[in-house]
Order: structure tokens, then C-alpha cells, then sequence
């Protein structure tokens, strides 16, 4: 079995469902570090996932199955479900949260390839990011933070040179924490804001230029320019596109 064959039935074997070639595939992964190291970021994304659960939305949003096979084809992820059928999170992975470990794992490998093509996919890997440190891992449950905290943060625990924007507070915008995100070679920085309650994620991303956009992916909006060498984005839910884009050149220019 070749690491190609293997990658269009690994979600699937993860997961624990039945496939054809099992026996082939445990023999692939006794002798490939590359697609054992794949199977494990799965495991523990799908572990994850399940452990954070009940703080997730039971259902998949809308289109999310046909985005998934339009970047992944197919990726795995099995036959639809009878309309009205709830995709809950006993058993298998929702077809959201394979998007998420779909995202999560083979994306982050393809990010620095692939999104200098596609501001979609680029947009849609941090929308993920987005709701796997404000929902998943909690990262901004805390109370919030200054400007030079964050940015001392950001510096001593990740290099990274990051001029974070003041919050403002007086207009329900409060800065919650600083992270490095994990897709491409690990430069990006990702800042959590909350405006009158609602998780808002500003992502700086070094080296990397890209086109003005407003895009909705993976039930999310997203905002995207780019000054001087660096691209950012801000991504919040759906339903919010007013809000950041009210928000969005405050943000633009205090980054600068």
C-alpha cells in the first residue's frame, strides 16, 4: 500500500470503521514514520473534539460537507445523511469535526503550498484555528489583558513581532489572550478579542500577501488585507459581517 492509497482511507481507519484493507494499512504504518505521525494528530484531534463536545454545535453548519469535498475530495468523510438528520457525536465524528482534523492535520502539512493559491482555504484554516482555541481548548476564557502583556507574550514566549491593537473597552472590545498559531511553519500569530461577548480572532501572518477579501467559510466571516509583507484576517460566526466590518479598520490601522 502506497502513503497515497493510504490517505484516502486513513480518516476512516482512525475512526475505527470498517475498511478493506486494515491489515494493509497497520503494515503501511509499522514502516511509514510520515503516515503514522498523520494517523496520530487524527487520534488526538478526534480525542480533542469528543472531549470538548457538549460545547459544540450538535449540528454540521450548512454546505459544510460539499466545502469539505470541494478542498479534501472527499476526504473520507461518509455518504450524507437523510435530510433532518441530526449529526450528533455519538459513534463518529461529525462531518464538522472531520472537517476540523481534516483541516487541522493534512491542511497545516499543505498551508505554506496551497494557500498562496487559494485566499479561501488560507481563510478557512484559520476559521478552524479560530474555534479550536476560543471553543475547543478554551484559550480565552480567562480575564482580560493589556495591549503590552500580549505583546510581551507574543515576543518572549513565540518571537514573534506582533504590534497587537489597544482593546476598547469603553466599546465592548476586550483583549482575552496571545497564541502562536500552529499552520504553515508556525509564524502566524493569532489574538483573541471578545466584542460584547462574541469571540473574534485577529490573525497576523508574516511573509504572505494576499488579495482584499470578505468571505464566509466553514460558518464563519472572515475579513482578509494585506500591509507591507504581512496578511491579516479577522475572523469571527456567522452573522457577525457588520460587526467586523465596523471593527476592521480600527484593527488595520492600529496594526501597522
Amino acid at each position: 500500500m502506497t502513503c497515497e492509497q493510504l490517505e484516502q482511507q486513513l480518516t476512516r481507519y482512525v475512526d475505527g470503521e470498517h475498511v478493506n484493507d486494515a491489515v494493509a494499512i497497520a503494515a503501511h504504518l509499522e514502516t511509514c514514520e510520515a503516515c503514522r505521525s498523520s494517523a496520530h494528530a487524527q487520534r488526538v484531534a478526534r480525542s480533542v473534539l469528543q472531549a470538548r463536545a457538549a460545547q459544540l454545535s450538535p449540528m454540521a453548519p450548512p454546505g459544510l460537507r460539499t466545502r469539505l469535498r470541494a478542498l479534501g475530495g472527499d476526504a473520507g468523510v461518509a455518504p450524507a445523511q437523510a435530510p433532518g438528520d441530526a449529526l450528533g457525536w455519538a459513534g463518529r465524528l461529525t462531518a464538522f469535526a472531520v472537517a476540523a482534523m481534516f483541516v487541522l492535520t493534512v491542511g497545516a502539512v499543505l498551508l505554506p503550498v496551497t494557500t498562496i493559491r487559494s485566499t479561501a482555504l488560507l481563510a478557512a484554516q484559520f476559521a478552524l484555528d479560530h474555534l479550536k482555541c476560543f471553543t475547543i481548548e478554551g484559550d480565552a476564557d480567562g480575564a482580560p489583558i493589556t495591549k503590552a502583556q500580549a505583546e510581551a507574550v507574543l515576543k518572549q514566549e513565540y518571537g514573534l513581532d506582533v504590534v497587537v491593537p489597544q482593546p476598547r473597552s469603553a466599546e465592548g472590545l476586550q483583549l482575552m489572550a496571545v497564541r502562536r498559531c500552529l499552520y504553515g511553519d508556525g509564524r502566524a500569530a493569532h489574538v483573541m478579542y471578545r466584542l460584547h461577548g462574541e469571540a473574534v480572532s485577529f490573525f497576523v501572518i508574516p511573509g504572505l500577501s494576499r488579495p482584499d477579501a470578505n468571505l464566509s467559510l466553514f460558518g464563519h466571516e472572515q475579513v482578509v488585507w494585506t500591509e507591507g509583507d504581512r496578511t491579516y484576517m479577522l475572523v469571527a460566526r456567522g452573522g457577525l459581517r457588520d460587526e467586523l466590518a465596523r471593527m476592521a479598520p480600527y484593527l488595520r490601522a492600529e496594526a501597522k
